[in-house]
């Protein structure tokens, strides 16, 4: 099996430009991504590819699709002398092809990775997954199918706040947790192509389970669209876990102040997370103190574990965090909060093992 472990400090080093780590002058078959979608979150990516390419010929970015001339011209100016297309079909059979990172809206999310997923082109896609759990759980079974790595963008899961937030929580010093607390905030003008619940919440929810390795029993949902009616721009969403565990959800595009904040409410203590700074703090009865953490670039991590799953199938530094089952999962979430909204109550959720999702 051809082996490439690219590790956290390696990363780092590529990004310093210090020098390059022997995974990019190794003999190894060149690993080409193409990004698919160029826009905001999609030239963030490039640059992310190109950086831990490091110039080496171990990982090189292969194309960038954005069915918008205009968007490609701008990435003309930035990112120079690459290969640009218009239309993603045009890289479905291409053989040299090894991946691709979906950058597109939403509502294509499912066309488009499973047009890849059936040629066997490996898929990285941004979150949610779909829009529809039905169409997340084919994606994983193509995957399966096809022998073909499946990820989802679930950047908190590299962000080095929540994982010394989990490490904290698996120490004890917090005690029992009753509840966890997250607020995902900041002013946008009216969406009306897509709504916050789908577009903020599955970070959340996504960081409850990697907290805590469960997935809620029940959802309540309180939601609305106060300058685009129907269409939802702030939400509060209960969460119920067996147990007694409780998660408290709230997102919102019509708060003045950008907060990504996490909050773990137990016995002992409470332990505070600002995701976008990667600053925690543990409060305890007789102290306050600072969670030591070292930012980590969670885009560049995620591309870096892609590339891992790729290359070596597990063992993984990072397996399994981010894979397709993940992102389905979180995508019921998200669809038992509307399913709440709708029927005013709170509802049930079936979280499906892998095996159910497989079998169809």
């Amino acid at each position: 099996m051809r082996m490439l472990i690219v590790s956290a400090s390696s990363f780092e080093t590529i990004r310093q430009g210090k020098h390059k780590p022997d995974w990019c002058t190794r003999d190894l078959e060149t690993i080409r991504i193409a990004v698919v979608g160029a826009g905001y979150w999609g030239r963030k990516v490039i640059r992310e590819i190109l950086a831990v390419s490091g110039g080496s010929d171990a990982v090189r970015l292969h194309a960038i699709v954005d069915n918008s001339p205009t968007m490609l011209g701008q990435c003309r100016k930035e990112f120079g002398d690459q290969e640009y297309r218009l239309d993603y079909k045009d890289l479905l059979s291409d053989p040299d092809l090894t991946a691709v990172h979906i950058c597109t809206p939403n509502p294509t999310h499912y066309e488009v990775a499973s047009a890849f997923l059936k040629h066997g082109k490996n898929v990285m896609v941004e979150k949610p997954l779909t829009l529809k759990s039905g169409e997340a759980y084919e994606l994983v079974r193509l995957a399966r199918e096809n022998s073909a790595v499946l990820c989802v963008g679930h950047i908190h899961r590299f962000n080095n706040g929540v994982r010394e937030l989990k490490r904290v929580l698996s120490s004890g010093v917090l005690g029992e947790p009753y509840y966890l607390r997250l607020r995902w905030t900041g002013l946008l003008p009216p969406q009306m192509q897509r709504d916050v619940i789908t577009d903020l919440a599955p970070h959340p929810f996504d960081i409850c389970n990697y907290l805590t390795d469960r997935w809620p029993s029940r959802i309540a949902c309180k939601a609305r669209g106060y300058r685009t009616p129907g269409n939802e721009e702030v939400a509060f969403i209960t969460a119920e876990y067996d147990g007694g565990l409780t998660a408290q959800v709230e997102v919102s595009w019509l708060d003045q102040e950008k907060h990504r904040d996490v909050a773990i409410v137990a016995s002992k203590g409470t332990a505070f997370l600002d995701c976008s700074d990667q600053q925690a703090v543990l409060v305890l009865p007789d102290k306050t103190e600072p969670i030591k953490v070292t930012p980590s670039n969670t885009i560049g991590m995620e591309i870096v574990h892609f590339i891992d799953c790729i290359i070596n199938r597990k063992d993984s530094e990072f397996a399994n965090q981010s894979d397709g089952f993940l992102g389905a999962r979180v995508v019921r979430i998200l669809e038992a909060a509307k399913e709440s909204l709708i029927q005013d109550r709170t509802v049930p959720v079936d979280v499906p093992m892998l095996e159910k999702i497989l079998a169809g």
